[in-house]
Order: structure tokens, then C-alpha cells, then sequence
């Protein structure tokens, strides 16, 4: 049996976002705790490491295959030149002390180029000694093969929940022989019957007596979606310009008891709801550090779909939610207050269901007018900036032996997108990866000395009692050494 399977209309419609300044890769930047006792990670263990678990990972060995004249959506194939080596590599011989911010430049580097569309759409760096004795690793995969939570997933399947893992060793593996054109046309014709047959299906069942509220149902949430979200214009923003190819990672940590203590002060607030509330402070001390008057900014948040029996597939099952960030509003309590008010109003209206209607549409249009139509849903039109937030475990992971300490995401940016946040919770700390064109923005080094002020003052405005928490040295770019600081969080 065939081992390619077609990308989803959503996983292809980040390829036709890529652009030469625009890349669509997620990723995480992560230091590790070098095990007691025993040895160090090392690059050839790493590779062998990888190698033993791809046996769950098919997609892993997979490149793109695109059908001829774009009769569909392009298919996962087997590389039949795969070879792990090129996949996992070092940014650092093994006996290399490299200094902190030498690794954010290292990091920075490899994230200001696009993965190969010819090769699998992943890899993986090594850096085997900090200076402060940790390893250093960083993971990059294209948005088209994960989304934020399978990658979340996916790290579970590389890693192990005890240091003491025995290692497996690799299985033989043969690829599949790549298909022709005209056997990739062949399979794009009949999938696309399929999928003609599965819309009259679906279409018959709506039309019975017990699809009509149904049909109705779908058409307001949908209706919601678009006049509400899709078609209302996103503030006009400093961060909305036109970005290069050059990115950097800035980060913040924050233990989440503060979070929580905050969320708890504010009745029916989520975790969630304090993340955003801290990102809009932070920004609005961006703002006006940069001497410009703060207005609102307009989030797009995904929001997973993804099933439980959905946990380990890879691909996309998200949908978007779109949250005005108050950050004009001075009083932290109020902002916390009102961004509350809105992801509740947002969930109780349904137009998360509405937003996945409109892109299961989009993915029935020809192809020319679907790449038109994902310009436009990332265009700065409709969004200003990403804040996407994921959960990570609540336990230690470990890699090698080597126990993961801190780990900060990397939220792709579309065209005239200079920034976007991710959050990341591990164990008891939140990662905010704030991921932004250096050059477009210049401020962001700031940004995780804005996140923490932001923070305090939620604290402050509610009195609520927590330890101090401090930005945290990770991925800044040495464009602003300003920004450097050591953690005591």
C-alpha cells in the first residue's frame, strides 16, 4: 500500500504563504541540564537517537511531490536519498565553550533561512557545550508537517520521561519508490473526485429535515466569523511593515504560580487570558518606549481542534480565534479584565467552528485563487500580530539523559508581520518566544524586559504576594545587548 498521503488544504496553504522574507517554519530554541553522571550528548548519539524512533515518524522521510499542473494539493513521498546525517548537525565542534549569546546568533542564523522544499522539511542542531556546562539544541519544522501542538507531540516522541532510557536500535528502512508525473496526476484527479463525493454527502446530509439547523447553525457561526473577524481591519501598527529574510528569538520566562495568582485575582479568568493580558502590557511598554501613542492590536490566536484520538498525527488541526489586545488601556486590571471579557465572548459565540468553515471553503477553490486567498487571510489587513500559546508537559523531559530546562517557541511571521509571540509551558515556568525581524522592528530586544514589567504590574494592581520573576537570557540577538540579562526566575 501507498505509503504518500496529500497535505490537507491547511497544511498547503502555509507553503503558499512562504515568500523569500516570509518563512514557515516553527520551532523551539531549548537548553538542557547535562545528566550527574555518565556522558555528555553527543552529535553521533543524537543522530543514532533519532534515527531508532523515525520507525513512528514516516513523515520524517518524507519530501514534497507536487502533482503536474497544479491538479492538487501536493503529496507526502518518501526521499529515497534520506539519510539522517543531513538532517541532525551541530552548530559547534564538541569541545567548543560557546557563550550565550553566541548561541542566539548561531540560533538566529539557522532561523533566517528557509528549510529545502526538496529534502524532508525538518532539522535538528546541536550544541554540545555552553558555557555554563548545558547543551544547546534547537529544532526547526515546517509549518506545513506540524502545528504547534503536534509539535509539542512530536517532542514527546523524540524524547524520553526518564533519564535512564534504554536506547533502541535503528530498523533497516527501504523507501518507497518516488512516483511520476502521471502517477501523482492519476492520484490528484481521484482524490479530487473523492473529495467532490464526500461534499454531495455532506451536502445530502444537511438537506434532510435533521440538517437544517445544522445549515443554519454553520451560516451564522460562519457569518460571525467573517464580518467579525475576516473582513474588520486590523489597526494600523508599527509592527505591521514590510519584513526581510533575517529573524531573531528573544525570550522571557515566567513562573506559572505568578500567572495563575493573576488569573485567580481576576474572576473567570483563564491562564490563557493572562498570557494575553501580559503581552498586551508588553507591548504597550514597546510602544511607548519607541515614543509612539499605544493603540489597540488585533491577535490572531490558533485555537487546536485537534481530537484526543489526534494526538500523535502530525499536520494542522487548528483553527483561529482574532482578540483585540487593549493595549491602549493604562490600568494593567483593566486590561487583564477586558481581555477576559473578549476571549469569553469569543468562545460563547462560536466562531472558532465559523473561521474552520471559511478555510474548509477555501480549500475547495481553484488552485491561482487558494494562494490569493491564504495572502490575504495572513495579510496585516487582517491581523496585526500571532500569539499563539502552547502546553507543554507538566513533568521533566530528557534528552539523552540530558534534562530539558527551558525551551522557547518560534511562531512563523507571513508578510508584514515584523513580530509574533509564542508561550510554551513546561514543568512551572511559561517560555514567550517573542520571534521578530531585527531589522523591521529593532525594539524587540526589549521586549522580554517589557513582558516582565508587564507582569509586575499585573501583580501590583491586584496585590498579589509571588516571587520575583526577571527576563531570562535566551536567543537575543547581540543587535541588543541592552537586552541581556541573567535569570533568577
Amino acid at each position: 500500500m501507498a505509503s504518500r498521503t496529500r497535505l490537507t488544504p491547511l497544511d498547503a496553504s502555509f507553503l503558499r504563504l512562504e515568500t523569500p522574507t516570509a518563512h514557515m517554519h516553527v520551532a523551539w530554541s531549548g537548553v538542557f541540564h547535562p545528566p550527574a553522571a555518565g556522558r555528555r550528548p553527543t552529535l553521533a548519539a543524537l543522530r543514532r537517537s533519532v534515527d531508532s524512533r523515525l520507525r513512528h515518524l514516516a513523515r520524517f522521510r518524507q519530501r514534497l511531490a507536487f502533482p503536474p499542473l497544479g491538479l492538487g494539493e501536493p503529496y507526502w513521498v518518501d526521499d529515497e536519498s534520506f539519510e539522517v546525517a543531513r538532517h541532525v548537525t551541530s552548530l559547534a565542534g564538541a569541545r567548543d565553550r560557546v557563550s550565550p549569546a553566541r548561541f542566539a546568533e548561531l540560533c538566529d542564523g539557522v532561523l533566517s533561512v528557509p528549510l529545502d522544499r526538496s529534502r524532508p522539511l525538518w532539522q535538528v542542531y546541536l550544541v554540545p557545550r555552553l558555557d555554563d556546562d548545558r547543551v544547546g539544541l534547537l529544532v526547526k519544522l515546517h509549518h506545513a508537517m506540524v502545528d504547534g501542538k503536534s509539535a509539542v507531540e512530536l517532542g514527546l516522541l523524540l524524547f524520553d520521561l526518564t533519564p535512564d532510557a534504554v536506547p533502541v536500535e535503528p530498523e533497516a528502512w527501504e523507501p518507497e519508490a518516488r512516483p511520476g508525473p502521471t502517477r501523482l496526476a492519476l492520484d490528484a484527479l481521484a482524490d479530487g473526485a473523492a473529495d467532490s463525493l464526500r461534499d454531495v454527502r455532506s451536502a445530502a446530509r444537511l438537506a434532510s429535515p435533521r440538517g437544517g439547523g445544522r445549515i443554519a447553525d454553520t451560516l451564522r457561526r460562519t457569518a460571525l466569523a467573517v464580518g467579525e473577524d475576516l473582513l474588520r481591519p486590523a489597526p494600523s501598527s508599527h509592527v505591521n511593515v514590510p519584513i526581510g529574510p533575517r529573524r531573531t528569538l528573544a525570550g522571557y520566562r515566567a513562573p506559572i504560580e505568578e500567572l495563575n495568582a493573576v488569573r485567580r485575582a481576576a474572576p473567570g479568568a483563564t491562564l490563557n487570558d493572562a498570557c494575553l493580558a501580559v503581552v498586551a502590557g508588553g507591548m504597550r511598554d514597546l510602544v511607548l518606549r519607541a515614543g509612539r501613542i499605544p493603540q489597540p492590536l488585533k491577535a490572531m490566536v490558533p485555537v487546536s481542534v485537534r481530537g484526543h484520538e489526534e494526538r500523535s498525527a502530525l499536520g494542522n488541526r487548528i483553527s483561529f480565534a482574532f482578540v483585540d489586545l487593549p493595549v491602549n488601556v493604562r490600568s494593567p486590571r483593566r486590561r487583564l479584565q477586558l481581555v477576559h471579557e473578549r476571549t469569553a465572548a469569543f468562545k460563547r459565540s462560536g466562531r472558532t467552528a465559523g473561521t474552520e468553515a471559511v478555510l474548509g471553503a477555501v480549500g475547495r477553490l481553484p488552485a491561482p485563487v487558494k494562494t490569493r486567498a491564504a495572502r490575504i487571510a495572513g495579510s496585516s489587513r487582517v491581523y496585526n500580530l500571532t500569539v499563539s500559546n502552547v502546553p507543554g508537559p507538566r513533568v521533566p523531559v530528557y534528552m539523552l539523559g540530558a534534562e530539558l530546562a527551558e525551551a522557547y517557541p518560534v511562531v512563523p511571521l507571513s508578510d508584514e508581520h515584523a513580530l509574533s509571540v509564542g508561550i510554551f509551558t513546561y514543568r512551572d515556568h511559561a517560555h514567550f518566544g517573542c520571534y521578530a525581524d531585527p531589522d523591521a522592528l529593532p525594539g524587540v530586544g526589549l521586549l522580554p524586559d517589557a513582558l516582565c514589567a508587564s507582569l509586575l504590574a499585573l501583580r501590583g494592581s491586584w496585590r498579589v504576594a509571588a516571587r520575583p520573576s526577571q527576563p531570562v537570557l535566551r536567543s537575543l540577538s547581540s543587535t541588543h545587548p541592552s537586552a541581556l540579562r541573567s535569570s533568577s526566575a
